[in-house]
């Protein structure tokens, strides 16, 4: 004789649960169980199973044109439905990234005046995520809104707020994703017409390019502006000085000054060229970091220890040459013009690149946004999928009505024995 703890411990509870004579099994296990009766009670599960189903499918049998007439006319009406819904197109473009992150022509100029000036101008920029942020923006739905007056195409003038309604539609319909495999942005647009979402596409595109030369090339326009009224100013005293020094000649008669005063012309040329080198290198940092900055105190005292040898030279205290009082007055008068003309010219070449590289980093933020792809037309529709609609609808129906079928018949299978219990309760 076994017992269910040595046989099968988890059928006998089972057996327990379906309350079929086992239940009166001792907790110990006791020697009222056989191998016999685990055989009985699994052929009457077995017995209880095959009869559900018998019942399942007599049921569905009897009810197999009320369901199939259902799921024919949830397909009919389904087709219906999706030939009423309006094709849909998507128009995308695509726009690559610029080789580096900007400011590498400016960086590289000024890389021989301040290391942390060229370090901050060839950071790189942010990457797509500017590009996102840009695209997704309020103000640029925004102005996508009134450009093709979306509140009257999306049919959203009875809304509360029809322009914030239009905005929010257009952020539904609007897709920008970033691919990184190959290094490109798509921007697509669905709309009911395809010229139109092609047009929305690439004006996506415009509006992008615009505000990204708005945010990239102040710093290179404000850069430029400096260096040319810079250079502009140079020139302007440069055809000052040689108008004097032709003026002197032709009053004193002296065409070329002594060998040490070219010497100490030099000297002073040379330390003027380093003033004006100091001061275009604190111009740059202070325009971009304020004058709290380290650098910009840096840069500073370097244009006052500049501006003191200039001093020095001029009063003979350096290099033992006579200062500029020294000298003969027509001497000193030729020597003051010839200076300035050496000073001038020394600013030039040193302004000179720099203005040239700060317009050429200008032009260039401008074709930042470079398109891969504009967007065309696109000739098949995006959506609906009408066939996957009517399958989807079909067959959800049809497995509603099987299961609306089944819950009918248990419930009026079971409802007079319910309502016999309640009456013997009552």
């Amino acid at each position: 004789m076994a017992r269910p703890s040595d046989s099968d411990p988890v059928l006998a509870s089972r057996l327990v649960a379906a309350g079929d004579g086992a239940s009166e099994i001792p907790p110990d296990g006791g020697d009222y169980f056989d191998a016999d009766r685990l055989d009985e009670a699994r052929a009457a599960a077995t017995d209880r199973s095959r009869a559900r189903l018998w019942w399942a499918g007599s049921v569905l049998y009897r009810r197999r044109w009320w369901i199939v007439g259902a799921t024919v006319l949830a397909a009919i009406a389904s087709v219906a439905i999706s030939l009423q819904i309006p094709n849909r197109y998507r128009a995308e473009t695509r726009v690559l990234m610029p080789e580096d992150g900007g400011g590498g022509l400016m960086a590289s100029a000024l890389s021989s005046i301040s290391p942390t000036a060229a370090a901050l101008l060839s950071g790189g920029g942010a990457g797509f995520t500017r590009y996102m942020a840009i695209l997704s923006s309020p103000s640029t739905m925004a102005s996508v809104v009134e450009r093709f007056d979306l509140v009257d195409r999306y049919e959203l003038q009875d809304e509360d707020h029809p322009f914030d309604a239009a905005v929010r539609e257009l952020t539904d319909r609007a897709q920008f994703e970033v691919a990184l495999d190959f290094d490109y942005l798509g921007i697509s647009v669905l709309d009911e017409d395809p010229e139109t979402a092609a047009q929305m596409a690439n004006y996506f595109v415009a509006r992008l390019n615009e505000r990204n030369i708005e945010f990239q090339s102040s710093s290179a326009a404000d850069n430029r502006v400096f260096l040319k009224r810079r250079l502009d100013q140079a020139n302007a005293d440069l055809d000052s000085a040689q108008a004097e020094l032709q003026s002197l000649q032709e009053r004193s008669g002296v065409v070329e000054p002594t060998a040490q005063a070219e010497a100490l012309f030099s000297a002073l040329a040379a330390s003027q060229a380093e003033v004006a080198t100091a001061e275009v290198q604190f111009q740059a940092l202070l325009s971009q970091f304020g004058p709290d900055n380290p650098d910009v105190q840096s840069a500073r005292a370097g244009l006052q220890a500049a501006r003191g040898q200039v001093d020095r030279l001029r009063g003979g205290a350096e290099a033992g040459l006579p200062g500029l009082s020294g000298l003969p007055r027509v001497q000193r008068q030729y020597a003051e013009v010839l200076q300035e003309l050496e000073i001038q010219r020394a600013i030039i070449e040193t302004v000179q690149p720099l203005y040239e590289q700060a317009a050429l980093q200008e032009q260039r933020d401008a074709d930042a946004v470079q398109v891969l792809d504009p967007a065309t037309p696109p000739a098949r529709k995006a959506e609906p999928r009408r066939s996957l609609l009517v399958i989807g609808a079909t067959l959800s129906v049809g497995l509603l009505a099987v299961v609306l079928a089944l819950v009918v018949a248990w419930i009026r299978q079971r409802l007079p024995s319910v309502l016999a219990r309640l009456e013997a309760g009552a």
